[in-house]
């Protein structure tokens, strides 16, 4: 009985020992978090990435920005935040063009949606053109921009005058969008460049042509599905990628 006693007693020494060094280690690494704010910042985003990449595929050539839901009666009238609850992750894919909405106390998705090019709900009126011999490639393309995009209003869709474009390019028409076609080229993977000679750009009646996007050979398009909504405003707290 008495070595039962003296087992039982070492047993609680130790698990008292084990469990005072790890809230030491806990707590040594929550003051490192604290003395140093990007620390902090990348493991926010390291942490609910981790939780959302079991879900859902999430774009692996750029690091998200996240913002929290402190007050979710501010932003209750945005159809995005519909369903939010304070505490919720809003996660923005910039150069993917989609912002998601997390909840990390249930573990669930909430939303997803389209980042709008320049970030307003101003239509923005874009022409697309065939560049290459895939048919039915510029109707599908209109489609799948759509869903990134949510002010993306296509105009027209046609052919090019040639078929050999090995890469996509963005043209901007009207002469004073050179951030949107940045935007738009970095959604598909494009260039901007001026009018490719021999190409021209339509006249469409009571339209003006923001940007003609003529889509080439490097073009990929994953499946979504559109959700019309205006993108995450300054009214949750950002937490900036590093």
């Amino acid at each position: 009985m008495k070595k039962i006693i003296v087992g039982l007693i070492a047993l609680v020494v130790l698990g008292s020992i084990g469990t005072a060094a790890y809230f030491f280690n806990q707590n040594r690494e929550a003051q490192k978090l604290l003395k140093d704010p990007t620390a902090a910042t990348k493991e926010e985003i390291r942490a609910v990435t981790s939780a959302l990449s079991k879900f859902m595929d999430l774009p692996t050539d750029e690091e998200p920005t996240i913002a929290t839901v402190l007050d979710k009666e501010k932003v209750k009238d945005q159809p995005f935040f519909a369903k939010a609850e304070n505490g919720d992750k809003v996660i923005i894919y910039t150069k993917s063009g989609k912002a998601i909405l997390f909840r990390p106390s249930t573990g669930r998705i909430i939303d997803i949606a389209p980042i709008n090019l320049g970030q307003t709900q101003t239509p923005v009126n874009v022409v697309v053109l065939n560049g290459t011999k895939t048919v039915g490639l510029a109707k599908t393309f209109s489609a799948f921009i759509k869903t990134q995009a949510s002010n993306v209003n296509v105009l027209m869709e046609d052919s090019a005058k040639k078929s050999d474009y090995a890469r996509s390019i963005v043209v901007d028409v009207a002469g004073n969008k050179a951030d949107l076609a940045k935007q738009m080229a970095t959604l598909i993977d494009g260039d901007v460049v001026t009018l490719p000679e021999g190409e021209i750009i339509p006249e469409i009646a009571g339209k003006t042509v923001d940007l003609l996007v003529i889509v080439g050979a490097n073009v990929k398009m994953a499946t979504a599905t559109p959700t019309p909504t205006v993108a995450p405003t300054a009214e949750v707290t950002p937490t900036p990628a590093q």
